[in-house]
């Protein structure tokens, strides 16, 4: 499963050591748009998001850290862009 949809992965570059405040990401409310993201839980009405203990029976802490390393929409579209984001344009052709 990877978030990124198309040739633009957000990549987080600091997400083995990123401070505190990262570290409360996804949950907060500006982060419940991404209908993508993997803690969003859309079995249950409203929709919410999961806690990381709760995502951690879906998958493993390995798993989770490559998830949002490869997509890191909620850095980007956030409160504010994170200076440690890196912006990659894949290749999306038959000669990539």
């Amino acid at each position: 499963m990877s978030c990124s949809k198309g040739k633009t992965q957000y990549l987080c570059s600091i997400y083995t050591e990123r401070p505190e405040t990262c570290r409360k990401y996804p949950w907060n409310f500006a982060n419940q748009i991404f209908a993508e993201c993997q803690f969003v839980d859309d079995t249950v009405k409203p929709v919410r998001l999961r806690t990381k203990e709760e995502q951690l029976t879906l998958n493993t802490e390995e798993e989770i850290q490559k998830y949002c390393v490869e997509c890191g929409r909620c850095c980007f579209f956030g409160p504010a862009q994170c200076s440690m984001l890196r912006i990659v344009e894949m290749p999306t052709g038959p000669e990539s």
